[in-house]
């Protein structure tokens, strides 16, 4: 059988990548017993068969071709990185997240070729405004077109709630919302929310927004909002939201959708009139966010001095510590309902009615929503 004369420093490049070890690539490549001969294919020493050179670019998920470069190659991420975070590693990125962002784009590229074929107009609300407009516009032009209430907690009982009401008003103004915490279906691939809690893909036909599924409701509520300033700013990138006071370094586009999210979750002139009566606790409750973001309003409002909002804020901390997970939903759950979730209620949707139409087939619309497609039949029966 001829051998694959791939260069062994693809290998090591791209088990290292996944952070993966020589033992636990070999047995994912079914050499369980043998990962002497891996370090042997790293080495140059031997080479492996085209069959093999084959399952070892699955199991290293890397193009079949890259084992036969030159050189590693440079990824580069498609978007702005818009993370601050040096947890986060500003202009890098996992395997994952480049997963992540490439399904998210095949979606939006399917959404938008079906909307412009059905002769929808663009999104006028797309890059209506630049980073240089005042966040208090914004707040109010996304107000208006997604029709939230002042404040967007209003009617709402729970912090799960208020993240699928939001959801729900920016899906009705045709943005396309994802949660996962994981790529795809594979559960074994979990995201990072040190490395992002967002994104956003602006697109006059079809605006996506990304949410980090392994954050909490409140940071997940927080994001959205400043994702959608985003869309609203034209600005599409990865974002990791640090719920906090502004730091010096922040970038300026990021300074610009905080402050807009802060303004859409705990209106100013709402919040004044509430902090004389009410503990930052209770209202955390009432707007339905994190205590930290009630705490960094209060001091950007002049209503704490910088001594109080310290003892406060790491009173705040050590509460939220001591409470424990108790925001992050749990791992299990309903199935379908998790399915629509993870590829947006209106992508399903449309999904749904191409498949009646005959516009889509059920092997194009399993890998559209990451599902085999029996597992796609059972999820649309229950919808």
């Amino acid at each position: 059988m001829s051998q694959a004369k791939i260069n062994p420093q693809i290998i090591r490049w791209a088990r290292e990548r996944l952070g993966l070890s020589i033992d636990e690539t070999a047995r994912r490549v079914g050499m369980k017993d043998k990962p002497e001969r891996l370090s042997a294919w790293e080495r140059g020493d031997e080479l492996p068969t085209f069959s093999q050179a084959r399952e070892l670019a699955q199991t290293l998920r890397i193009p079949f071709g890259y084992l036969f470069l030159s050189k590693p190659p440079e990824p580069v991420l498609p978007v702005a990185d818009f993370r601050l975070h040096p947890e986060a590693g500003r202009g890098k990125f996992s395997p994952e997240l480049e997963d992540v962002l490439n399904d998210a784009f095949r979606k939006q590229d399917w959404l938008r070729e079906r909307r412009v074929q059905e002769g929808m107009t663009p999104l006028l609300f797309v890059g209506r405004y630049t980073t240089q407009t005042s966040y208090l516009v914004i707040c109010e032009d996304i107000r208006k077109t997604l029709d939230l209430p002042i404040p967007t907690a209003k009617d709402v009982k729970s912090h799960d709630e208020h993240l699928r009401f939001l959801v729900h008003r920016a899906e009705k103004a045709s943005i396309l919302v994802l949660q996962s915490g994981y790529v795809g279906s594979n559960t074994h691939r979990s995201l990072s929310i040190e490395e992002f809690r967002g994104f956003a893909l602006a697109d006059s036909y079809a605006p996506l927004i990304f949410l980090n599924a392994k954050d909490s409701i409140s940071g997940r509520i927080f994001t959205l909002a400043h994702e959608l300033a985003h869309l609203w700013t034209g600005t599409s990138g990865i974002s990791n939201p640090k719920i906090d006071i502004e730091e010096k370094d922040q970038l300026e586009i990021e300074r610009l959708c905080n402050r807009v999210a802060a303004e859409l979750l705990v209106p100013a002139q709402a919040f004044r009139e509430r902090w004389q009566t009410y503990t930052y606790q209770e209202l955390a409750r009432e707007f339905r966010v994190s205590m930290l973001v009630v705490l960094i309003r209060a001091f950007e409002l002049g209503l704490l001095s910088a001594q109080e909002f310290q003892m406060l804020y790491a009173e705040a901390k050590r509460e939220i510590k001591a409470a424990g997970e108790h925001e992050k939903p749990s791992t299990g759950g309903d199935f379908y309902r998790n399915f629509q979730i993870r590829n947006g209620r209106l992508l399903v949707n449309e999904a749904v009615q191409a498949l009646r139409e005959g516009t889509l087939l059920y092997k194009e619309a399993s890998i559209l929503l990451n599902a085999s497609p029996s597992t796609l039949e059972k999820a649309l029966s229950n919808l």
